[in-house]
């Protein structure tokens, strides 16, 4: 008797268009920019939850001289640490979940 295939899992989309699946519950991160292209983003094998939240934070910010200065970092250390190389200081890395979390509550609930 043929053993029936497992059940797949139900797919979200998220507010970016993407399809992901309900096992898979991470906040979906597309290459994206500033205007200039100054919010750099780590290659897949270093990408970290730091690294992305201080990428979000870039976005959300408008570049990394702005993000530098909210953190109180040199810039030099920020985009080494946005594009995966370390991990930033527990300090930097909860403001910048905070700037997120601040950006998210003026937009609204997610529909």
């Amino acid at each position: 008797m043929p053993v029936p295939p497992a059940p797949r899992p139900a797919r979200v989309t998220t507010n970016f268009g993407e399809q992901m699946t309900q096992e898979r519950r991470t906040i979906p991160m597309t290459r994206q920019a500033t205007p200039n292209g100054e919010c750099p983003f780590a290659p897949p094998e270093h990408a970290s939850v730091y690294s992305k939240s201080l990428h979000r934070a870039c976005l959300i910010l408008g570049g990394m001289d702005a993000l530098a200065r909210q953190l109180q970092v040199p810039r030099e250390v920020l985009e080494r640490w946005i594009r995966g190389e370390g991990e930033p200081t527990q300090r930097v890395f909860h403001e910048s979940v905070e700037i997120i979390l601040l950006y998210l509550a003026k937009a609204g609930p997610a529909v």
